[in-house]
């Protein structure tokens, strides 16, 4: 049996996937995550529950098609990206929680950083690893050892997958640390000083596709090539074959709206930025593209709130009960700010035009309606016209896909299997 394993570790749940030599999919298995917030603008998650959920889920999915680690020929690794972990590299301890992009202690940083003139948010990882390195006593005190290591969640990853033997990330995941600089395609000596993050503890940045080491057999049983990591939006550029021009939204947790940018750096429209998409080996010839991103904060995660509160029984029914709903009121998804082209981190949202015969469901079609609203805003800031490929959780909700293409004019695609960051992930380890 010959297999590709996928790893999706996003900002709530945790997948993993195998793949057969065909590409397709044989086996998922699947968990949430916790998260916490300790103080007001803190969101934190567990390093170490990344660790043990995704070797436990790979074993689950194993046995669900009775193999064993060792038919796994390469194992891929998409994440949730801005996110970062810190260890001691002596004694493979995390040194604290994860830092989650939505994590907006340093608010007042970026603030000051914008007033300067310089385009940020604090979803970036850049402003965490700077506190850190200026707050965090146990960060300092490795430092000072020499044994401290910084990266993104596919690095933390890796590191522990490999026993502690590699310590790399790709431009991907570096390019959403905001210390990435796109002309070189590697760290950017300038943001590093700006924001006071030393380079030594940061990872190696190598290709998206680079077999970069083995599993230990401690940990699975056998050795299994490391051989692909990419954030999870652009492992779901890579699942829809992403090209120059080509848009497509991602509703997951948050939303994402990428558009195709080639081999070149390109200019973004205000409020969006030039990233990297990957650099992959293509026909013998190391090749980097770039793709331009908006993003919407709040897409799943409102309709987790209102599963919360009580307005929606479920997660899985939101289309059925946003169809028995009626339009006419106006909600802002903003329940943790504005993203692109607004950047407004303080915006909260807001419901308008109840009345004394106004259900729930009118209210949770407000929400996918607000959804919509806030999609087709940043395709037609985007410039996106034609056609939209929309994957992600909610992408299987018709009556929002049916209002983001009646808001934007553009013809809606719902992706054909809204696992696509694991399919995506998947093609790019078993190249």
């Amino acid at each position: 049996m010959t297999l590709t394993a996928a790893i999706d570790l996003g900002t709530t749940t945790v997948r993993v996937g195998l793949f057969d030599a065909a590409g397709e999919r044989v086996a998922i298995a699947r968990d949430t995550l916790a998260l916490s917030v300790p103080f007001a603008g803190a969101v934190e998650q567990d390093p170490d529950e990344f660790v043990s959920s995704c070797l436990r889920l790979l074993t689950v999915a194993l046995d669900e098609v009775g193999a064993v680690a060792g038919d796994v020929d390469a194992l891929g690794i998409t994440n949730q990206r801005s996110s970062i972990v810190t260890w001691d590299a002596a004694t493979g301890r995390a040194l604290g929680p994860v830092i989650g992009w939505q994590d907006t202690r340093t608010s007042a940083v970026v603030a000051d950083l914008v007033a300067q003139g310089i385009p940020l948010t604090t979803s970036a990882s850049c402003t965490k690893l700077g506190w850190l390195v200026a707050h965090d006593r146990e960060v300092a005190a490795a430092a000072s050892r020499g044994t401290l290591r910084m990266g993104t969640v596919d690095t933390w990853l890796t590191w522990a997958l490999s026993g502690g033997e590699v310590h790399v990330t790709d431009p991907s995941n570096a390019g959403a640390t905001g210390l990435y600089d796109l002309h070189r395609g590697d760290w950017s000596e300038g943001a590093l000083a700006l924001f006071g993050v030393p380079r030594e503890p940061l990872a190696d940045i190598v290709a998206s596709d680079a077999i970069v080491g083995v599993t230990v057999p401690e940990l699975l049983g056998a050795e299994i090539p490391l051989a692909a990591r990419l954030g999870d939006q652009m492992a779901a550029g890579a699942a829809h074959g992403m090209v120059e021009g080509m848009a497509k939204l991602t509703l997951g947790t948050s939303g994402m709206l990428d558009v195709g940018a080639g081999t070149t750096p390109v200019d973004a429209p205000a409020g969006c930025y030039t990233l990297p998409l990957w650099r992959r080996t293509i026909s013998g010839e190391t090749v980097e593209e770039y793709v331009v991103e908006g993003s919407i904060n709040t897409a799943g995660s409102v309709v987790e709130w209102l599963v919360r509160v009580g307005l929606l029984p479920r997660v899985d029914m939101v289309e059925e009960v946003a169809a028995a709903g009626r339009s006419g009121l106006t909600f802002v998804p903003a329940l943790a700010g504005l993203g692109s082209p607004h950047h407004d981190p303080t915006a909260r949202g807001a419901l308008e035009g109840l009345a004394l015969d106004t259900t729930a469901a009118d209210i949770v079609r407000a929400v996918i309606d607000g959804i919509a609203t806030r999609a087709a805003e940043l395709a037609e800031h985007m410039g996106v016209r034609g056609s939209l490929i929309v994957d992600g959780g909610l992408s299987r909700c018709g009556v929002l896909l049916d209002e983001i293409a009646t808001r934007s004019g553009l013809a809606v695609v719902a992706a054909g299997d809204p696992e696509t960051t694991l399919r995506g992930i998947a093609v790019v380890a078993a190249k």
